[in-house]
C-alpha cells in the first residue's frame, strides 16, 4: 500500500505532461472568460453612462432653445404695446394676448402689468387681488434692458409650476410675461429613457424638484449626493435611493441653472452582461472536453514510445545487443528509436571485431617475445659507436661559439640602424595621412557652405514668393471689409422697413439684427487678420535681410578654407618625400639585418646541432644500457599481455551478438 501511494505521489514524465498541460489549459481558460466578462460589464456601464450624458445634455439644449425662443416671443409682443394699453384695458390688447396664449399650448398665463400695478391676463380670470409689481419676474425685466427668465415658482392663477419670460415694455413703464409650464417640458422628459430602467429629473438653481418620478415638485432636498450636484456643473455621482445602489449623471442648464439628473442602475449593466459570461464559461468547458481528449492522445502518443525505449535499454544493459526499438514514426521519437537501434547495431559490431581483435593480439605478444631477445644483441654493439662519436664532437663545439659571439655583435648594431630608420618612415607616413585627413575636411567644409548657401538662396526666394502672397490677402481683406461694411448698412436698412411693416416684419427684424451682428463680426475679423499681415510682411523683410548677410558670410568663408586646403597640399607633398626617403633608409637596413640575421641563425643552428650530436652520442650510449634492460620488461610484459587477451575473449563471449 505505501509502495502505491509513493508511486502515486512521484513526478514521472506522464504525470508531469498531465499537469503541465492541464494548467495551461484550464487556467488561461477561465482568467479569459471572467477577463471578458468584466471588460464587457465595464463597457457596457460605459455606454450607458454616455448615452445618459448625451441626453442631459440634448435635453438642456432644448430647454435652452425653448426659453430662447419664449423670450423672443416676450420681447417682440412687449415691443409693440405700451403701459397705457394696460390701463385702459385695451379689448385690442386683450385678443391679442388670447392669441398668444392659444397659439402656445406650452404657456398657462400671459400677463401685462404697468408700473402703477394695473395689470391684464389670459386667460381672464376676472377680478382677483394681484399685484405683478411684487412678482419677481417683473421686477427683473424691469431691471434689465433684455427679455429675462425668472426662477421658478407656482401660478396663483393655475397652481402649476412655471418659470416666465418677460421684457420690459416698448416706453419702459411695464412687463409683459408668459409663465411657460413645466409640465409641458416633463412630458417631453418622461419620453427621454436612459437604458431599460433609467429615469430622468429636474431640480431648480436652488434645490428644489421641478419634476421626479417619486417626488412632489417644488420639494426643497437636502440630502448629500444633490448637495454635491451643486459643487460642479457636470459629473456622476453615487447615492442609495429606496433601497437601491443608484448612479446618476448630471449637467447643469447654462442659462436657468437647473440641474437634469439622469439616474441608472448599475444592476442593469451585470443583466446585460450575464449571458456573455454563461456563453463563456459554456465555451471554457467545451474547450476543457476537448483539451482533455486531445490531452489523452497527445500523452498516449509521447509515453507509449518512452516505454518501449526503457525495456529496449534494460535488454541492453543485461548484454542482449540483438534488441531493436523499431519504433515506425516521423518525429523525434521515432528518430531517438533508429538512433539506438543503430547504437545497438554499432556496438554488437564493435565488441564481435574485439573478439577477433583478441585472438590476433594472443599470437602477436608470443611473437614479440622472440624478437626482444634479438634486439637486446644488437644494441650492445651500438652503445661502443656511440662512446666514440661524442668525443670528436666536443672539439667542434668550442670553434664555433667564438665566431657565434662576433656575428651576434655586428646583428645588434644593424639592428639599432633599421629601428631607427622605421621610427622615421612611420612618424612621415603619420604626417601625410593627416595631412590627407585635412585636405578632405577642408573639402567638406567647401561642399556643406556651398549647399548651405544654395539653401540660403532658395529661401529667399521662397521668402519674396511669401511677401508676394502677403500683399494679396491684404488685399482681400480690405474687399472682405467693404463687404462687411456694405452688408451692415444693408442689414441697418433691412431692420427700418421691418420697424415700418409692424407687426409682419417682426420676424423679418430678426434676421436683420443676426446679418448685421454677422458683418459688425466679419468686419472686425477682416480688422485683425490685416493686422496680422502687417506684421507678418515686417518680420518676412528682417527675415530675408538676414539671409542677405549670411550669404556674404558664406562666400568669405568658403575663400578662407579654400586657402587652407592649398596649405594642406603642400605640407602633404613635403612630408611624402621625407616619408618615400626614410623608407628606402629602413629597406636598406632591414636588408643587411636579414642577412646577419641569416649568418647569426646558421652558426647557432651548426652550434646546437653540435651539441645535439654530442648529446645524442652520450643519450645514446645510456639509451642502449636502458634499452636492454627495456627488452627484458618487454618479455615479461608480453607475457602479460596474452593473459589479458584470453580474459577479454571470456567477457565478450557473455555478450549476445
Amino acid at each position: 500500500m505505501k509502495k502505491r501511494i509513493r508511486n502515486w505521489f512521484t513526478l514521472t514524465v506522464k504525470k508531469r505532461l498531465i499537469a503541465a498541460l492541464l494548467l495551461f489549459l484550464i487556467v488561461p481558460s477561465i482568467s479569459v472568460g471572467w477577463l471578458s466578462y468584466l471588460k464587457a460589464a465595464d463597457q457596457v456601464n460605459a455606454e450607458i453612462i454616455d448615452s445618459a450624458q448625451d441626453k442631459t445634455e440634448m435635453l438642456s439644449l432644448q430647454i435652452s432653445q425653448m426659453l430662447d425662443m419664449e423670450k423672443d416671443n416676450a420681447a417682440q409682443f412687449a415691443a409693440g404695446i405700451t403701459s397705457a394699453d394696460i390701463i385702459n384695458k385695451s379689448p385690442a390688447l386683450q385678443r391679442q394676448m388670447d392669441r398668444m396664449s392659444k397659439a402656445h399650448i406650452e404657456l398657462s398665463v400671459v400677463t401685462a402689468g404697468a408700473e402703477d400695478g394695473s395689470w391684464m391676463k389670459s386667460p381672464d380670470p376676472g377680478q382677483q387681488i394681484y399685484d405683478p409689481r411684487e412678482r419677481s419676474w417683473y421686477t427683473m425685466a424691469m431691471s434689465q434692458d433684455e427679455p429675462i427668465i425668472s426662477d421658478t415658482f407656482q401660478s396663483v392663477t393655475t397652481g402649476e409650476w412655471v418659470v416666465t419670460a418677460a421684457a420690459k415694455l416698448s416706453d419702459g413703464k411695464g412687463v409683459f410675461g408668459a409663465n411657460i409650464s413645466l409640465n409641458h417640458l416633463k412630458e417631453s422628459v418622461d419620453k427621454i429613457h436612459i437604458g431599460e430602467k433609467g429615469k430622468l429629473y429636474m431640480l431648480d438653481n436652488g434645490g428644489k424638484f421641478l419634476f421626479h418620478y417619486n417626488i412632489e415638485s417644488g420639494v426643497q432636498s437636502n440630502e448629500s449626493y444633490i448637495n454635491e450636484m451643486y459643487t460642479k456643473d457636470q459629473g456622476t455621482v453615487k447615492y442609495t435611493y429606496d433601497g437601491q445602489e443608484l448612479e446618476a449623471v448630471f449637467y447643469t442648464n447654462p442659462e436657468t441653472g437647473w440641474k437634469i439628473v439622469g439616474e441608472i442602475k448599475p444592476s442593469e449593466a451585470a443583466d446585460a452582461v450575464r449571458p456573455i459570461l454563461i456563453r463563456a464559461y459554456t465555451l471554457v468547458g467545451t474547450s476543457l472536453i476537448i483539451g482533455i481528449i486531445l490531452l489523452v492522445f497527445i500523452i498516449r502518443s509521447i509515453h507509449r514510445p518512452l516505454l518501449q525505449l526503457t525495456q529496449a535499454a534494460s535488454k541492453v544493459s543485461a548484454g542482449d545487443l540483438t534488441v531493436r526499438v523499431g519504433l515506425q514514426r516521423r518525429d523525434e521519437f521515432g528518430q531517438l528509436g533508429a538512433s539506438f537501434d543503430t547504437m545497438t547495431s554499432s556496438l554488437r559490431n564493435v565488441l564481435g571485431e574485439v573478439h577477433d581483435t583478441s585472438s590476433q593480439l594472443a599470437a602477436s605478444s608470443e611473437e614479440l617475445m622472440a624478437s626482444s631477445e634479438q634486439t637486446s644483441r644488437a644494441t650492445e654493439q651500438v652503445a661502443e659507436l656511440m662512446q666514440d662519436a661524442a668525443s670528436g664532437t666536443n672539439k667542434q663545439n668550442a670553434s664555433l661559439a667564438a665566431t657565434g659571439q662576433l656575428v651576434g655583435e655586428m646583428s645588434i648594431g644593424v639592428k639599432e640602424i633599421s629601428s631607427s630608420a622605421e621610427d622615421t618612415a612611420r612618424i612621415a607616413v603619420e604626417a601625410s595621412s593627416k595631412s590627407e585627413a585635412g585636405m578632405v575636411t577642408v573639402e567638406e567644409a567647401v561642399a556643406h557652405i556651398q549647399k548651405v548657401n544654395d539653401e540660403s538662396e532658395a529661401m529667399a526666394a521662397v521668402i519674396q514668393d511669401l511677401r508676394a502672397k502677403n500683399e494679396e490677402i491684404v488685399e482681400i481683406v480690405a474687399e472682405i471689409t467693404n463687404i462687411a461694411k456694405q452688408t451692415n448698412i444693408l442689414a441697418l436698412n433691412a431692420s427700418i422697413e421691418a420697424s415700418r411693416a409692424g407687426e409682419q416684419g417682426r420676424g423679418f427684424a430678426v434676421v436683420a439684427n443676426e446679418v448685421k451682428s454677422l458683418a459688425n463680426n466679419s468686419g472686425s475679423a477682416a480688422e485683425r487678420i490685416n493686422e496680422l499681415m502687417r506684421e507678418m510682411q515686417e518680420k518676412t523683410n528682417a527675415v530675408q535681410s538676414t539671409f542677405a548677410r549670411t550669404g556674404e558670410g558664406m562666400i568669405k568663408g568658403t575663400q578662407m578654407i579654400t586657402e587652407a586646403g592649398e596649405a594642406f597640399k603642400n605640407i602633404r607633398n613635403a612630408v611624402q618625400l621625407v616619408a618615400a626617403q626614410a623608407g628606402e633608409v629602413s629597406a636598406a637596413s632591414r636588408q643587411i639585418d636579414g642577412g646577419m640575421s641569416y649568418v647569426s641563425k646558421e652558426v647557432n643552428d651548426t652550434i646546437e646541432l653540435s651539441n645535439q650530436i654530442a648529446s645524442g652520442t652520450e643519450d645514446g650510449s645510456a639509451a642502449a644500457q636502458e634499452q636492454l634492460a627495456t627488452m627484458e620488461e618487454v618479455a615479461a610484459s608480453s607475457a602479460a599481455l596474452s593473459r589479458m587477451a584470453e580474459d577479454l575473449q571470456s567477457l565478450i563471449e557473455k555478450f549476445k551478438l
